[in-house]
């Protein structure tokens, strides 16, 4: 099928398919599903329009914290204050983002270096995360993990999962200290952090066109130390925020969109989401973590390493 805006032919289920996976991940880890499209606009649909490709991604993350969002509210696995404030940063970091973006990596030839060194330093960063030093610094996020997926398998041999949000997140203070609990452990984080996080993360993930939770996860998880369980639906929420504001600032700048091809993948993208939701909370946080560690590794090579000559 050929599609005019995007100046390309694509196979309807492929589209589909891609989107089914694009979901599936970034609702599993709440990262990575920008770069994914990314890659499928890119790479394998072949899109030629840097400023048509940013847009596109981010509408692609856009349905996980519509679809996703809500599930994880019913189980208490969102910290909405964090969520509120990395959105309210995000506002601003997305409107600065986009429009440095539009105007400094219309190229392709520009943008895919840039999108690849970024895309391979947060890879580096989620190594890390993955060893036993890290996750041996991490005593109480263990602890919390530990208890939420014994709690999850107990409850699930017993048919009660909707019980899940019992030992889910619990606010204790608000304000500029905020303090909350999750599986029986308590976590504290600054306010003030949080919103300067949102707006540097904007920036940076508005100008790549893409979500940003590769770049959340790794701060809520090693700054703030939060568990993963809790992770992903806060970062989709607060994502929802920000990136809705770079797409309108992109279009308002005369970027355009190939609708059609978009509704594909959007199809798909929905049903990946709703599986991940249902599944994800039984599958290791860890194996998550190193997932995500390769596939940002392979991405960041993928478009990096040509500034070299090299080609993979």
């Amino acid at each position: 099928m050929h599609f005019p805006l995007a100046g390309v032919d694509a196979n309807p289920i492929f589209l589909v398919l891609w989107g089914v996976f694009i979901g599936y991940v970034f609702t599993s880890v709440g990262a990575a599903g920008g770069i994914l499209a990314g890659v499928g606009h890119m790479s394998i649909f072949g899109l030629k329009n840097a400023n048509m490709v940013k847009p596109m991604n981010q509408i692609l993350t856009l349905v996980t914290p519509i679809v996703g969002t809500p599930l994880y509210f019913r189980e208490r696995r969102v910290v909405i204050p964090t969520a509120i404030v990395l959105g309210l940063g995000g506002i601003i970091g997305a409107m600065i983002g986009s429009s440095l973006s539009h105007s400094l990596l219309k190229d392709m030839n520009v943008f895919q270096p840039f999108f690849g060194l970024v895309t391979l330093g947060i890879s580096f960063r989620i190594a890390y995360e993955c060893t036993n030093r890290f996750i041996n610094s991490q005593k109480k996020v263990k602890q919390a993990n530990d208890n939420f997926a014994k709690k999850v398998k107990e409850l699930g041999e017993q048919g009660k999962l909707n019980e899940i949000k019992e030992i889910g997140v619990r606010f204790q203070k608000t304000g500029i200290k905020n303090s909350f609990t999750f599986s029986g452990e308590e976590f504290t984080y600054n306010a003030i952090v949080v919103f300067i996080a949102g707006l540097l993360v904007a920036i940076l993930s508005a100008s790549l066109g893409v979500g940003g939770g590769f770049l959340l996860v790794p701060f809520m998880t090693s700054i703030l130390g939060f568990p993963m369980y809790i992770v992903a639906g806060t970062s989709a929420l607060s994502i929802l925020v920000s990136s809705s504001t770079s797409i309108l600032n992109y279009l308002s700048m005369g970027s355009s969109l190939d609708l059609t091809f978009l509704a594909f993948e959007l199809v798909g993208v929905a049903i990946g989401t709703v599986v991940a939701a249902r599944v994800s909370k039984y599958i290791n946080a860890r194996y998550m973590k190193m997932l995500l560690g390769v596939l940002l590794f392979y991405i960041g090579l993928k478009y990096f390493l040509p500034v070299f000559g090299i080609h993979i």
